[in-house]
């Protein structure tokens, strides 16, 4: 304080500090641009990392489905030298065979679906390189899949209706339209409702493509 008893004679000898708010662009333009050339980076190369996931899911395919076909037809072939053998040799050959059996099937057509699942959604997301011939075959395929179940219950529907009978496989059973018309109709209602869900559901994932697809 000032000997003069004036406290504000102290006060006025203080410097005032201001703090200036910069934008972040002022305060590190260098890591900004790097983080925007990162995130549209990523977008870039979304359509391509889920070409390169279909990819790979198409080589499971045209390995297993080979090998599943081979280990089934020599199924009888392959059992047969299996079976002479005797304790733990029998054992590991024959989990082995079993184990190729049930996996081959599987990561045949899990492959399938995963090829097609990533090949479809490559075509709607951004990409570095464009291939229009394909992306019109994947496309296609993705639709006639998507839509098949549906398209193969209407149909069973419609052959019913044609023939007047409804056949079921497992149980096996015929429904005749003209002696047992209330489970005839049971089984054509069964159809057609199984019919509209799945087209339903199939309309709903491609709704939102195909019109963005033809904007582009």
């Amino acid at each position: 304080m000032h000997p003069g008893g004036c406290p504000g004679a102290f006060v006025a000898r203080q410097p005032v500090v201001t703090r200036r708010a910069y934008p972040l662009s002022v305060i590190n333009p260098r890591g900004l641009s790097m983080n925007l050339d990162l995130e549209s980076g990523d977008a870039t190369r979304a359509g391509d990392r889920a070409r390169r996931r279909a990819a790979w899911a198409l080589l499971v395919l045209i390995v297993a489905a080979p090998a599943a076909w081979v280990l089934f037809s020599s199924l009888e072939a392959s059992w047969a030298r299996i079976s002479p053998l005797e304790g733990a040799r029998f054992m590991l050959a024959a989990t082995a065979l079993g184990a190729a059996l049930a996996v081959a099937p599987v990561l045949a057509v899990g492959g399938f679906f995963v090829a097609l699942w990533f090949g479809v959604e490559s075509v709607f997301l951004p990409r570095t390189r464009r291939t229009p011939l394909l992306d019109r075959v994947i496309v296609g395929v993705g639709l006639l899949v998507w839509f098949a179940p549906a398209l193969g219950l209407l149909g069973s529907a419609v052959r019913a209706l044609a023939e007047g009978r409804v056949h079921f496989v497992r149980p096996p059973r015929d429904y005749f339209l003209a002696t047992d018309p209330i489970a005839f109709w049971q089984g054509v209602g069964f159809w057609l409702i199984m019919a509209g869900i799945l087209g339903f559901l199939a309309w709903r994932y491609w709704r939102g493509k195909l019109p963005l697809r033809s904007r582009a």
